[in-house]
């Protein structure tokens, strides 16, 4: 579990450190006070591979033609100020005492990928190259580079703008899996089915979807895949026929996705941005309560970011029974500085907060 982060250099921050996350952490503030950045940066130290970075660029809606364009800004909104001749740093401290670092900085002098890898064969590489292959940028090359406790036994991971992606996948202790759910993008019907069936294997957890799915609508009396066609989830309600998920919504989409990461990942790390999207206020107190004890019981660290009062409000009401589990974090600006701090609040300091009308979110 990540305890403390300290990052440099990184989209709006120049340095930043955050101290004391709990198991669920919730982020709230402003636009633009860096709680989705704040994310990435965690999902970068936990998982420095070249699709973290594709992903990135996915959600901050990165067009491969921009770079084919202008290929010397490829990089440059990854770092602070777009400054790429400085270097970013992303340093955690693990709750077992350990610390990862993942640097990561434009190295203009590598030109093509033969300067410095051999390609193997490799199924999953192949796959990433070809994601990347419509980046056509000559100049910009990124590394990402991990140490553990001062000791840099991994290799460098280089990913290249010009044709593709060079490396290997980096193991870190402790962090066995890092999921990012970004604030919009709807999950394939297809990739769906398939974490579902996956639950349905562990006769446990089989059924924690349904209980999700009737927190939000109780008449849900059944969930099961259908594999005719395109894969798809099918709900039943009470008295009714079966029906497609696809019918339901994003927030059902998205409430099967943020379940089904938990359930199926267990010692992981979660990251969603703008959680309360697709959830309506009457139903969040019951759906962060499910992640609660999902959470507990899996061993999974959730990171989750916020806009809404009512999300904060059903947080603080669902963590009544797990009060040393939980952190609210504000980010916000220094008055006198303009740079961004954060603000944590343990649940008792949260609800004081609220029923005294001070500020908790930023604005």
């Amino acid at each position: 579990m990540i305890k403390n982060i300290e990052i440099k250099n990184f989209r709006c921050f120049d340095n930043l450190k955050v101290s004391g996350f709990e198991k669920i952490n919730l982020i709230s503030g402003k636009n633009n006070v860096g709680k989705t950045a704040l994310l990435e940066a965690l999902f970068l130290n936990s998982t420095p591979r070249p699709d973290t970075i594709f992903l990135l660029r996915q959600v901050r809606r990165e067009s491969p033609k921009f770079s084919k364009t202008w290929p010397e800004r490829t990089w440059t909104n990854f770092f602070f100020q777009q400054n790429k001749n400085i270097t970013i740093e992303i340093e955690a401290t693990l709750e077992n005492g350990f610390f990862k670092q993942v640097q990561l900085f434009v190295d203009e002098s590598v030109q093509s990928l033969e300067d410095t890898y051999q390609q193997d064969n490799d199924d999953d590489q192949e796959k990433l190259i070809s994601l990347f292959s419509s980046s056509q940028s000559v100049l910009s090359v990124m590394h990402l580079k991990t140490r553990i406790n001062h000791q840099e036994s991994f290799e460098n991971l280089i990913i290249s703008s010009a044709k593709g992606i060079i490396g290997r996948d980096i193991k870190v202790p402790d962090i066995k899996n890092a999921f990012f759910i970004p604030s919009f993008l709807r999950v394939a019907s297809r990739e769906l089915t398939e974490e579902f069936d996956k639950a349905v294997l562990n006769e446990k957890r089989e059924n924690e979807l349904l209980k999700a799915f009737q927190s939000i609508d109780n008449s849900i009396i059944a969930v099961e895949s259908v594999s005719i066609g395109e894969p798809n989830l099918w709900v039943k309600r009470e008295g009714g026929n079966k029906l497609p998920l696809s019918l339901f919504g994003d927030g059902m989409n998205r409430i099967a996705d943020i379940i089904l990461r938990i359930v199926n990942n267990e010692n992981s790390i979660l990251l969603i941005d703008e959680i309360e999207n697709g959830i309506h206020h009457s139903n969040q107190a019951a759906f962060w309560s499910i992640i609660y004890k999902l959470a507990n019981e899996l061993n999974v660290q959730i990171f989750a970011t916020t806009h809404s009062l009512e999300m904060i409000e059903a947080f603080i009401k669902a963590g009544s029974e797990y009060q040393k589990m939980a952190a609210h974090f504000e980010f916000t600006r220094n008055i006198k500085t303009s740079k961004i701090i954060a603000i944590k609040r343990d649940l008792d300091t949260l609800e004081y907060g609220i029923s005294h009308k001070k500020e908790v979110r930023g604005e």
